[in-house]
């Protein structure tokens, strides 16, 4: 069962045989494969995977972690999931050089 709800196939998804209000259009969904949300920590993970794809070596909800050419890799903790916005760090992250920059820029 837990397994077959995130089955979104036409003949198999639970959520059309049961009637589920859907919440997103096509589009939405679309822009959201490419586009982080704003508002959330989200918008730091997806723009720093997008702009430093080199230089990041692991990404998870919690944290991101890079290799800038030091001797250790270089983790970002995201604990808090409204920081890391667009706001916050949207023109930090385009501004920065590199992820060696923005890491620096950070601190």
């Amino acid at each position: 069962m837990d397994l077959q709800y995130h089955d979104l196939r036409a003949g198999t998804s639970l959520s059309r045989r049961m009637g589920l209000e859907r919440l997103t259009t096509d589009a939405q969904v679309a822009l959201a494969i490419t586009e982080p949300p704003p508002e959330t920590r989200a918008y730091f993970r997806g723009r720093c995977l997008a702009r430093f794809p080199e230089q990041v070596v692991a990404a998870n909800w919690d944290s991101l972690v890079f290799d800038v050419g030091e001797a250790a890799l270089q983790r970002v903790p995201m604990l808090e999931p409204g920081k890391g916005t667009q706001e916050a760090v949207g023109a930090l992250i385009d501004s920065s050089v590199d992820a060696a920059e923005l890491l620096q820029r950070l601190k």
